[in-house]
């Protein structure tokens, strides 16, 4: 059964109280997980770049950083109400910086987001930390992908096919790649940022082992055109883990006393004489 994170991301819009609020949506919904982004505005941009397309087209990207971003004092706070509310909670980080501040709150696992996988430098600086390490593959091709794992030990390692358009569409989301991923890892998710469940599905069904979907307030924070509500959040963890449940294990029934080869209360050796291949 896969796990299941919640992302919270830039969801709270600048409020502690909305990030409480979604911490608690994702537990009351069944998620597994919550993902945090932590980053310094400062680090990721300069001024005067102007997002060219997408839902933040005209923004300017430094602007968008600075309403989003996390801010450090929050951390040991969220972190510890997640637990409490039996979460795992973790982040996603940019830097070396946000590295050493997740290791003095004892981060338990990281995620490495798909713009950063070109990253080795930080990679390999997450990987040091022996907890598990998560990359999104969104915005890599094959050899990204061998160089980033290979400088992750396997057993830390996951894999999440992404596509980093927000929201994706059906049609974008080429499933198929999950398996191309067997390759590289041994545990291979999903990072879905298509609406509804029916890719998360499709992802369990592949064998994913985690998969991580946004979650919103309602009408609240830049991530809201393709995040999930608390009632829509709940019903993409039913469905997961019901397709979870149905894909079960191999099991044969075998005959039973309603089979045309039993009668009078004895079982009749069914005779066969097919010699097919």
């Amino acid at each position: 059964m896969p796990k299941i994170i919640a992302e919270i991301g830039a969801s709270h819009a600048g409020s502690f109280e909305n990030a409480i609020k979604l911490i608690d949506a994702a537990a009351e919904a069944g998620a597994d997980a919550v993902k945090f982004q932590c980053f310094s505005a400062d680090q990721m941009a300069i001024p005067g770049y102007t997002i060219k397309e997408g839902q933040w087209k005209g923004m300017d990207l430094l602007d968008l950083y600075h309403e989003i971003e996390t801010p450090k004092e929050w951390f040991p706070v969220l972190f510890d109400y997640a637990k409490k509310k039996s979460l795992v909670a973790f982040s996603s980080v940019f830097h070396a910086d946000d590295v050493d501040f997740m290791e003095s709150l004892d981060c338990p696992m990281y995620k490495i987001a798909s713009f950063e996988i070109t990253d080795l430098e930080l990679i390999s600086r997450v990987a040091l930390t022996g907890q598990n390490v998560i990359i999104s593959t969104g915005c890599a091709d094959r050899e990204h992908i061998k160089a980033a794992a290979k400088l992750v030990p396997e057993n830390q390692l996951t894999l999440l096919h992404c596509v980093s358009e927000y929201p994706a569409n059906l049609d974008q989301v080429n499933l198929a790649t999950m398996k191309a991923l067997y390759k590289y890892a041994g545990n291979v998710g999903l990072s879905d940022h298509s609406h509804g469940s029916v890719s998360a599905i499709a992802a369990t069904a592949l064998g994913a082992t985690m998969i991580e979907k946004h979650i919103k307030l309602d009408g609240i924070g830049q991530d809201s055109s393709f995040a999930l509500n608390f009632k829509a959040f709940s019903s993409f963890v039913s469905d997961v883990r019901d397709t979870s449940k149905a894909l079960g294990k191999v099991k044969f029934r075998g005959l039973n006393e309603l089979s045309r080869s039993c009668h009078n209360g004895k079982m009749k050796r069914p005779n066969i004489n097919y010699a097919g291949p």
